[in-house]
């Protein structure tokens, strides 16, 4: 297909990594993203050097804070005057709770509202680069949720590291469905996704230990299938779990559960109605 430009999120590492380099290595133009400017110099020179692609470029930002989410997709809409995909692949498991700025718990800054408002700030680009896709790294873990205490969100002082995690999971998959019906008719499509079970730090951080998991290229294809593939761009609103679309959680699926993570997204970013 033609060349896309394309974000990809948490891509100096792990499963977003192994996406990037995929992508360049089939010639599209791949933004980078990363935390930490020294690593991803050091990741954007290994994948150029491993795929030959002139077409790298690396921008730096830490997604726990809104303020920097914001500076990001200020650079990048500098920067390009086009924008085919946004691949939401950034995610954290913190096994100790952390607050980010208002007080926000970090796995679900990170998880869900990055998501949530880099969505929002890059709109407008993708809607000039049409037809154009959001790809939101999910969980298979949002099954484990059956209920949500809302008083709990979006601070978590009761804190268990996995329920969070699960939660901000639900978040992201019903946030996706509800953005999809906003979306239709516009030429830009919005899905979820659970790239499987991966042997990346954030699982590390989870099972404590390094020998579980799939190879982060195994999880890669998933990405880059909902990214690029023809047959994923006509679905809008679905979710993609191992290696076909299918239903969500109840729970993600449920009419007022979308709406309310719809609302607690705009709310807790400040973006308002779309």
């Amino acid at each position: 297909m033609a060349e896309q430009t394309i974000l990809v999120t948490g891509s100096t590492d792990g499963i977003g990594k192994a996406a990037a380099r995929a992508l360049a290595q089939q010639g599209h133009r791949v933004l980078l993203h990363g935390r930490d400017p020294e690593k991803g110099q050091r990741v954007l020179a290994e994948l150029e050097a491993a795929t030959g692609s002139d077409r790298l470029s690396l921008f730096i930002a830490d997604l726990s804070m809104q303020e920097r989410v914001r500076g990001l997709a200020e650079e990048i809409a500098g920067a390009h005057d086009r924008l085919d995909v946004l691949v939401n692949n950034a995610g954290v498991f913190m096994p100790e709770r952390e607050v980010a700025p208002g007080g926000i718990e970090t796995t679900f800054a990170v998880n869900f509202l990055a998501p949530v408002l880099l969505i929002h700030e890059l709109l407008p680009l993708l809607a000039r680069s049409t037809p154009a896709r959001v790809v939101n790294v999910a969980s298979v873990a949002h099954r484990s949720v059956g209920s949500i205490d809302w008083g709990n969100l979006p601070g978590f002082p009761i804190y268990d590291p996995y329920d969070v995690y699960a939660v901000s999971k639900v978040g992201i998959v019903a946030f996706t469905a509800r953005l999809a019906r906003v979306l239709e008719g516009t030429g830009v499509t919005a899905n979820s996704l659970h790239p499987g079970v991966i042997n990346t730090k954030l699982l590390w951080a989870y099972t404590r230990s390094r020998d579980e998991g799939a190879p982060p290229e195994q999880g890669a294809e998933v990405e880059t299938y909902v990214a690029i593939s023809p047959d994923a761009g006509t679905v809008n609103g679905g979710y993609f779990e191992e290696t076909r679309w299918t239903q969500p959680s109840s729970l993600a699926h449920a009419p007022e559960v979308q709406e309310r993570f719809w609302k607690m997204g705009l709310d807790l970013t400040g973006t308002g109605q779309w």
